[in-house]
């Protein structure tokens, strides 16, 4: 043994060092000490990797899977969203779960057992016990006679009371406005708006692969909703036209070969949350949202598809600006050019209103907002109208997540419904641009050629140069004069703002009829004005501003 004082200090030190950690584990119990065996990577703690959880996160989706283009515009997509992976076992049910019998039971047991009032303290043994104080007995009062009456005469017979007339009970908000009058700001829309609009979310099928999945969410009232959703995405952003509808028909089918690609779905919401069930495709398809702004899309059985997204969408045609030459109808003040002018305290204009001027041929703007109305139905649901000439009525109605018919928004009414459904949730801005060609007449007022209108519903064409066989049923009779136009009265709190047009030129007559494609409203647009012909509009995720890209 080496006795250099040097050696021996050296030792002692990494003895006293290494001391402590033999000493722990020879008094730790087994079950705390650390092996080898025990220790994890920290990819198998993380309770988002697939292993752990059970299933593919749709976070990390397989690198072999490339995420597929933005549909139809490249100013669709605000931030990028990964493709969601296959999951690889069934997920949990849908809805959250209801409490468990054992709990439920002991929340009802505590609810029905009293409160147990505190026991007295027990008294010492040399402490005397106090005497129980003695009660005088209580002597009867002694009975009074009571004088007879005479009896009562019998009522006349009289017949039974009609029972009451059952009174349509007001549905109220939160805060105090009957949704069947409709509500006007979105305070006051109650706890079923904030579940309906718009969601985007992946899904996956054999054929196509992964693509998108467009869902219109409708509020119905009393918590209850239908749905819509459009594999390849939104009307207008992803989703087109697939023909030119024709004139006279009434309404289609949902699996008519004239309509997009559609499912259509319905639920219920509960405390948990909305489920919605489609019985589309083959295996179903099941979506689920909770707050309103994100949500989740199963297949029939139960299986995990993707996380979904709420999408807040704009026109691009909102707020654009007059030209030069255009004629200011409103723009949030009275300057003569209209009668009957209603504004609100937030400068909107009411419904009623028509132009002080007539007008013959020109390009209308307008911007218009629908009332949350979820208990009305049909034709009672945010109605107003554009009444041309106050012949020719383009149709303002909540349509929003509908199958079109021939007096939806965006139709010529009760004439021709619009070749795409691009209308967007209640109280939200909304575009429409018209331009109108007046019918020509000869000289002894007989009409030769039929007046042409094209309208452009958010941004899109949806119904292209038709020819008006003949005026609105209410509609002034047609002739060759000119005739104010008319922003229609039905009773709904329908709002407008931003009024402006253009004057163009008279119709050329033609020998043979044909069908142009429509100018862009960019011919009447200034410079400045935000517009695109293919994409509906850029949307607003989350509510987050979104800027449009020239």
């Amino acid at each position: 043994m080496i006795k250099h004082p040097w050696f021996r200090s050296f030792s002692m030190r990494i003895f006293a060092a290494g001391a402590p950690f033999f000493v722990s584990q020879l008094l730790v119990p087994p079950a705390h000490q650390v092996l080898a065996e025990d220790v994890q990577p920290a990819s198998a703690m993380n309770p988002m990797n697939s292993a752990a959880a059970g299933q593919e996160s749709s976070a990390n989706p397989p690198v072999e899977k490339t995420m597929p283009p933005a549909p139809n515009s490249p100013v669709m997509m605000v931030d990028e969203v990964a493709p969601p992976a296959v999951p690889k076992e069934p997920a949990s049910s849908p809805m959250p779960s209801s409490p468990k019998a054992d709990e439920t039971g002991e929340k009802a047991s505590d609810a029905k057992q009293p409160t147990k009032q505190p026991e007295p303290k027990p008294k010492s043994a040399d402490q005397p016990a106090e005497p129980k104080k003695s009660e005088p007995a209580k002597q009867p009062a002694p009975s009074k006679p009571v004088p007879s009456k005479p009896a009562p005469p019998k009522p006349a017979p009289t017949k039974p009371a009609a029972p009451p007339k059952p009174v349509d009970k007001p549905f109220l908000s939160p805060t105090g406005v009957d949704l069947k009058k409709g509500a006007i700001r979105v305070e006051d829309a109650g706890p079923d708006f904030a579940l309906q609009g718009e969601y985007m979310a992946w899904d996956w099928s054999a054929e196509k692969g992964w693509h998108w999945l467009g869902i219109q969410v409708v509020a119905t009232g009393d918590g209850t909703f239908d749905a819509i959703a459009y594999p390849g995405g939104l009307p207008g952003n992803g989703v087109t036209s697939r023909a030119t509808m024709p004139i006279g028909t009434p309404q289609i089918k949902a699996d008519s070969e004239l309509l997009p690609t559609l499912w259509q779905g319905s639920g219920k919401a509960t405390p948990e949350g909305l489920l919605i069930t489609f019985s589309q495709p083959s295996e179903g398809r099941k979506f689920v949202t909770k707050d309103g702004q994100t949500g989740q899309l199963f297949k029939g059985d139960g299986a995990l598809i993707s996380h979904a997204i709420k999408w807040s969408r704009k026109s691009q045609r909102e707020g654009a600006r007059p030209p030069a030459n255009a004629v200011v109808l409103f723009d949030g003040t009275d300057n003569g050019q209209l009668k009957n002018l209603k504004v609100s305290p937030e400068g909107l204009m009411q419904i009623g209103s028509e132009t002080q001027g007539a007008w013959q041929n020109f390009h209308l703007h307008a911007e218009f907002k629908t009332p949350f109305m979820p208990f009305a139905k049909g034709q009672a649901r945010a109605n107003s109208g554009f009444y041309l000439q106050k012949r020719y009525e383009v149709q303002v109605l909540d349509s929003f997540g509908l199958i079109p018919q021939f007096n939806d928004a965006a139709a010529i009414y009760r004439n021709k419904m619009p070749d795409l459904n691009m209308s967007f949730p209640p109280l939200s801005w909304q575009t429409y641009d018209i331009q109108f060609q007046a019918p020509l007449f000869d000289a002894q007022g007989t009409k030769i050629q039929n007046g042409r209108l094209t309208v452009w519903h958010n941004g899109i064409v949806v119904q292209n140069h038709v020819s008006l066989e003949n005026k609105t049923g209410g509609g002034s009779k047609e002739g060759p004069e000119a005739l104010p136009i008319l922003f229609q009265n039905h009773g709904n709190p329908v709002e407008f703002r931003n009024l402006w047009l253009v004057e163009l030129a008279p119709q050329v007559l033609q020998v043979t009829a044909t069908q142009p494609s429509p100018a862009s409203p960019t011919a009447v647009a200034t410079p400045n004005a935000c517009v695109s012909t293919t994409p509906c509009c850029p949307p607003k995720k989350l509510r987050r501003s979104a800027h449009c890209r020239r």
